[in-house]
């Protein structure tokens, strides 16, 4: 009996375990260099076949540069597709056979292309490596073979009799990618300092506010709201959504009249600050997800090295609904409130994964 609740007791724990969860940046950029082995290079020229790049591939002695155009990359577990740009003929005399839609994959049968009407997998890896570069990777492949299936085509379309065999070493690569945006960890958090205009008029309607667990409040008033995972920012800062938790309530004394702005989201390529927010006891209640504040312009800085984007005093204003719903709710629709007025600034450090 003692073992069988010592059984059930890790498996309870098992169950509470929290669960890794695969998390892919679209890829945003990128370059790979495919080096040609020599030895591959000299079979195809004693059969007088030719290696073509056809743009934006190129092709300078053995080494192929080829943009990236898209895939996606989850840094943390090593997996992920890169999409190439450009496209690879293999040609004898008047035949030609191109491998389009180069893609790449992170694992040991590494390249795949369109060929013919298929797609194929075109070589096997020996070794694959995996290295970050930053907010992006490096990822590599040597000793790639080909696989009989582009063996079998190739030597069947170009004539080639049996010149090509299997595993046939044509070379390796290096294709260095940059994320589109970054995935944004469930770290650190983000300071709101409400301007005291703003506040005055708060307190000249006695309305208070108050956080709403996990946002803290501390003097000024400034509050902390948790950064929390969803979100995801370009390197840069231009684009991408910063997710919080947590909420503030608008309470008015008297009345108790009450609004409620939860989870603020903010859309860095719109400059708009979205939330939950709900009015009550006597208003319309839930109102589901809204623009409540703009952001206005405000620099943007990156740390690579620490794959960290942040934000410092950036300038935050009532939107429209925002005002109209404190007017409606706290001021008797007087028009105290004014869309546009200074809410307060907002400044935080993400932490990229």
């Amino acid at each position: 009996m003692k073992l069988i609740a010592a059984v059930l007791a890790s498996l309870a724990l098992l169950c509470l375990a929290p669960v890794a969860q695969a998390a892919y940046d679209p890829i945003g950029s990128g370059t790979t260099k495919l080096t040609l082995d020599k030895s591959f290079l000299a079979l195809l020229q004693k059969h007088g076949v030719k290696l073509e790049a056809k743009k934006p591939a190129k092709r300078k002695g053995a080494s192929i540069s080829i943009p990236v155009s898209g895939g996606e990359m989850d840094p943390l577990i090593e997996k992920g597709t890169i999409e190439q740009e450009g496209v690879l003929v293999f040609k004898r005399g008047k035949i030609s056979v191109p491998f389009k839609k180069l893609t790449l994959k992170t694992k040991r049968s590494a390249i795949q292309a369109k060929v013919g009407g298929s797609q194929l997998k075109v070589a096997t890896a020996k070794r694959i490596s995996f290295t970050r570069r930053g907010f992006g990777s490096v990822f590599g492949a040597v000793d790639l073979g080909l696989s009989a299936k582009v063996v079998t085509r190739l030597n069947k379309k170009l004539r080639l009799g049996k010149a090509l065999k299997e595993g046939q070493v044509i070379g390796s690569f290096t294709s260095t990618t940059q994320p589109l945006t970054t995935t944004i960890l469930g770290q650190n958090r983000a300071t709101l300092v409400l301007d005291p205009a703003f506040v005055a008029k708060l307190n000249s309607r006695f309305v208070s506010l108050n956080p709403i667990s996990p946002a803290e409040l501390s003097a000024g008033p400034v509050f902390s709201l948790p950064i929390v995972a969803g979100g995801a920012i370009a390197p840069d800062g231009i684009q991408g959504t910063l997710r919080t938790g947590g909420a503030i309530e608008f309470l008015q004394q008297g009345s108790g009249a009450q609004i409620f702005q939860q989870e603020f989201w903010l859309d860095l390529a719109t400059r708009a600050t979205s939330a939950e927010m709900e009015v009550r006891p006597l208003g319309p209640g839930k109102l589901g997800r809204i623009e409540v504040l703009a952001m206005g312009q405000t620099s943007v800085s990156s740390d690579p090295g620490a794959r960290t984007i942040s934000v410092s005093g950036a300038p935050l204003a009532l939107s429209t609904l925002t005002a109209d719903t404190l007017d409606q709710t706290f001021a008797e629709n007087k028009d105290v409130f004014v869309p546009g007025e200074v809410f307060g600034t907002l400044s935080f450090t993400a932490q990229g994964q």
